[in-house]
């Protein structure tokens, strides 16, 4: 259940990480800071984001940006990150494109978790459902998520703009 939990934490996060495009001071705990500083030295601190009892540092340590999971004790709990379809494992390629022909890739990130080692999520899309895919490293998938996109009507007339005679 833990396990799920802190899956459905990541997601959340992901899409926290979309929306949000600007950095807030976050009060980080010396925990958590303290550990951030022993796994990634000389890294470059974007933000910190606090979702429920845990908190994400995003950052650059090289080439790209990373996201770093702990909990609010400072324990270390993974590191992610944004790839291209030509990182994933063959496996787990053939996995989306046999099985999710009718879907386009919108989004991939790779999860290294300290408990249950890589997994990688996939965000799919078509014209009338977004998947969200939880997989591990041989394309064996633990958690789904689909949801129905919501067309806007079209309306029947264009709207004319008021005018006001005074």
């Amino acid at each position: 259940m833990k396990k799920i939990v802190f899956s459905i934490t990541v997601l959340v996060y992901c899409l926290l990480i979309a929306i949000s495009s600007n950095a807030q001071l976050i009060n980080v705990p010396a925990d958590v800071q303290k550990t951030f500083d022993e796994h990634f030295k000389n890294a470059q601190i974007a933000r910190w984001v606090p979702i429920q009892d845990s908190y994400i540092a995003t950052f650059s340590q090289g080439q790209g940006y990373k996201d770093a999971y702990f909990t609010k004790d400072g324990e270390f709990k993974g590191v992610g990150r944004y790839i291209t379809i030509d990182v994933l494992p063959v496996s787990v390629q053939e996995k989306l494109s046999n099985s999710y022909s009718g879907y386009e890739i919108m989004e991939l990130y790779q999860f290294d978790c300290v408990e249950t080692g890589i997994c990688f999520f996939a965000t799919l899309k078509n014209a009338k459902h977004e998947l969200v895919l939880k997989l591990d490293g041989t394309g064996d998938i633990s958690y789904s998520r689909k949801n129905k996109i919501k067309v806007a009507q079209k309306a029947e007339e264009p709207m004319l703009a008021s005018k006001d005679n005074h």
